[in-house]
């Protein structure tokens, strides 16, 4: 009894553990188990008692709709500071995009709790932070290859005039997988509010009222309100067209109305609106507005046009606090172009690029020792079983067993060497991936400024969270003091000869004088 309170009270840590799988074939495979052991093996080892434990089945990390994962993150929220660790069995079951990721992981420092992956060597360290975020980003590099692979077969099927996603309403889908169908008493409803509107003397929110008048439901049997009819009405399925990706294919499904009647409410849209394309804070034209801030008065530079003598466009970064004496429109050019020459100075080398990929993969080899231990062992067990296998044949062949005994033992065994391999392919994967992982990571990190150029501007927003943590500041004529990811930051230390990389036996840079 004494020896059972010293321990308990030696348990100073807490922490929860947060299990996922994405697809039914791992929920019935053996992946949650095995995560959840794993988990459970390293609270043992870091003496953390483990308060609760959150499974999540069949959801991907691309959603924000994760009802386990939110249900751990707000058991963290009412239990401040008395979470110490939010443990995963690798990081990409935590989040499969790295901006997510940086922000679900301050959520959690906000309620004191550390994150904590079981098979990755990350920490507080310089290096620990710096392998967190490149880890995330090879992660949601998978998920896009993934994505990549699902929307190649997802296109072919939208080249045969078939519409993948969910069913708008005045359609439905019969089958899983199969085209659309017309819902018989949906559709006239929805005939109507075009040709309705098309008259010109409704507006979303009247013809709205005139259909819950009428008894019209949506397909979850609700009232009709004014953004369901706009919905509706911007919709070009209703005539068969299918716009995907920018691009427009005919469907080989029945259209609930002509073309030429979508095309009248559009035209009759763009008569009642007095302007077709209102201000947005997402802006191609102005890819750094919201990341620059001034140095004089931390407003963060915003983004705007103005019409010449001639008519022609020019485009400026100013800020709206006028009484700044730095408060001047800068040509968005010139801006920009400081902007990359700042990148190109907090650009790692090819010597801190060497010196940090053999940290990080001496850091990985050493703590996957036991992994490639444990794997030998699986390919033992694997073997051995593959014998007991042949050995049912065998006494099935001899008469030992009759056919529903052969056929009950040949499936128990085929089953363990199904879960003995698929431990191994996970295992493997994790083995050989660390290598690519940098090597990806640092084609982005080694040409910054010219990635960053040529970037479409979704991606020039996602890259530059990617470099900066923060904003970064700019003082009316260069950039500079940005608060850097650890990546860029651990270089800055470099270059100013203050690194807390360790050197490597064997491996002697010359650093700068």
């Amino acid at each position: 009894m004494y020896n059972i309170k010293v321990m308990e009270e030696e348990i100073k840590k807490t922490g929860i553990i947060y299990c996922r799988v994405s697809s039914v074939e791992q929920v019935e495979g053996t992946s949650l188990e095995s995560q959840e052991r794993m988990c459970n093996e390293f609270a043992v080892r870091e003496n953390i008692k483990i308060l609760e434990t959150f499974i999540e089945k069949g959801e991907s990390a691309k959603t924000a709709n994760r009802t386990e994962f939110n249900k751990a993150i707000i058991f963290c929220q009412k239990n401040k500071k008395k979470i110490n660790y939010f443990i995963v069995y690798k990081l990409d079951r935590f989040a499969r995009n790295q901006a997510d990721h940086a922000v679900v992981r301050v959520k959690l420092k906000e309620f004191g709790t550390e994150l904590k992956s079981v098979t990755e060597p990350i920490d507080d360290t310089p290096v620990g932070k710096a392998m967190e975020g490149m880890l995330s980003v090879f992660a949601e590099f998978d998920n896009n290859v993934r994505t990549e692979r699902s929307v190649n077969g997802m296109l072919e099927r939208i080249k045969q005039g078939i519409w993948v996603w969910q069913a708008p309403l005045g359609y439905y889908r019969p089958t899983k997988g199969s085209n659309l169908f017309i819902d018989k008493e949906k559709a006239p409803f929805i005939k109507t509010i075009f040709e309705e509107y098309a008259k010109g003397i409704y507006t979303y929110e009247s013809l709205a009222n005139l259909f819950n008048e009428q008894g019209f439901k949506t397909k979850y049997n609700k009232k009709i309100i004014p953004q369901l009819i706009e919905k509706i009405l911007k919709n070009p399925l209703y005539c068969g067209i299918m716009r995907v990706w920018g691009k427009e294919y005919q469907g080989t499904f029945e259209p609930i109305i002509e073309q030429e009647l979508f095309y009248n409410c559009q035209q009759s849209k763009k008569k009642r609106s007095r302007n077709g394309n209102p201000r947005t804070a997402k802006n191609p034209h102005f890819p750094l507005r919201g990341l620059a801030v001034c140095d004089e008065c931390n407003f963060a530079f915003t983004g705007s046009k103005s019409t010449g003598r001639k008519g022609k466009k020019y485009s400026y970064y100013h800020h709206q606090k006028q009484e700044c004496k730095k408060a001047v429109f800068i040509p968005s050019e010139s801006f920009e172009q400081s902007f990359v020459e700042y990148l190109n100075v907090i650009t790692p080398d090819e010597k801190y690029e060497k010196i940090f990929k053999e940290i990080v993969l001496d850091i990985w080899k050493t703590n996957y020792k036991k992994l490639d231990e444990e794997n030998t062992k699986t390919r033992k067990d694997i073997e051995k079983l593959e014998n007991d296998r042949q050995r049912v044949f065998d006494l099935h062949r001899s008469g030992v067993y009759s056919d529903e005994d052969f056929l009950h033992q040949k499936r128990i065994v085929n089953q363990n060497i199904d879960q003995k391999y698929r431990m191994l392919t996970t295992k493997r994967i994790e083995e050989f991936n660390m290598e690519d992982a940098l090597s990806y990571c640092f084609n982005f990190v080694r040409d910054t400024s010219k990635k960053w150029f040529n970037f479409e501007y979704p991606e020039k927003v996602r890259f530059q969270k990617m470099i900066f943590e923060d904003n970064v500041w700019f003082d009316g004529e260069k950039f500079g003091n940005g608060e850097l990811s650890p990546i860029y930051k651990m270089n800055q230390e470099y270059m100013g000869d203050k690194s807390q990389l360790v050197t490597l036996p064997g491996i002697e840079p010359e650093l700068p004088a």
